[in-house]
């Protein structure tokens, strides 16, 4: 189920599974929290505390995107764009090329399209990439996977595949039980469970195999993976990095 987003546009309600539920209700409750700071209250439901880390996350973002190949010219696709921390940042970059942001909170993506006039948005609840085959050089999502069930991952991974160009990147961020720097999101869920409380929303871990697995599967190479200490190429993300490419020919 997407629609290109328009404004006005009609919201769609109908089959939509309980994690994108509950990233709609995390978002508005803090609409809700912060009715005098819109901007703030969307940058503080993707994870930034304030404006200025969220300014500093985009722009790290923008160093692990070119690190992996990002040039001007390309087509490339956000996936879980939320309020454009990316797309804005690629913007004060300079990049050139043609950009479109997918999400499944129609908040996020109105912000986005304020604040990137130009930029490309579509509201997709859909496991799919929203666009013709083998078009787009490069597709990356930060912290998506973390939140979806494995077998909701490989959907994504698999037609990624199909809208990727021969060469294409697809470049992602997860969470790993190896990875100390992790283990408080563990603790956290745990802690909540414990208590009888709810979370939030669901916090995934993948395990290098099996990405390694859906790659297989999918068609594409050997991931790549980076650690999220890891500052040798591109400052460090904190989540994990996998990097997938699809074969040239």
């Amino acid at each position: 189920m997407k629609i290109r987003l328009q404004s006005p546009f009609k919201r769609l309600d109908s089959g939509i599974s309980p994690s994108v539920r509950d990233y709609q209700d995390l978002v508005r409750k803090r609409l809700r929290k912060m009715p005098e700071n819109r901007t703030l209250a969307l940058a503080n439901s993707i994870g930034a505390l304030d404006m200025k880390e969220f300014v500093s996350q985009g722009d790290g973002h923008v160093a692990v995107l070119r690190a992996y190949g990002l040039a001007d010219g390309m087509a490339i696709y956000d996936l879980g764009c939320g309020c454009g921390r990316t797309a804005q940042a690629l913007k004060r970059s300079g990049w050139t090329g043609t950009y479109t942001g997918a999400d499944v909170v129609p908040e996020l993506l109105e912000e986005l399209a304020a604040q990137c006039p130009g930029y490309g948005t579509v509201l997709n609840y859909d496991r799919t990439i929203e666009a013709a085959d083998s078009s787009l050089d490069m597709i990356y999502g930060w912290s998506v996977f973390t939140h979806l069930f494995p077998a909701e991952t490989y959907l994504y991974i698999e037609d990624c595949f199909r809208a990727l160009k021969p060469g294409g990147t697809l470049l992602f961020s997860f969470l790993e039980m190896e990875e100390s720097e992790h283990d408080r999101v563990w603790d956290n869920a745990l802690g909540h469970l414990r208590r009888g409380a709810r979370v939030e929303q669901l916090d995934a871990f993948l395990h290098r195999d099996w990405i390694a697995k859906f790659a297989r599967l999918a068609g594409f190479e050997e991931p790549i993976f980076t650690d999220g200490t890891d500052s040798s190429k591109h400052p460090p993300f904190w989540q994990a990095l996998a990097v997938l490419k699809k074969p040239k020919a």
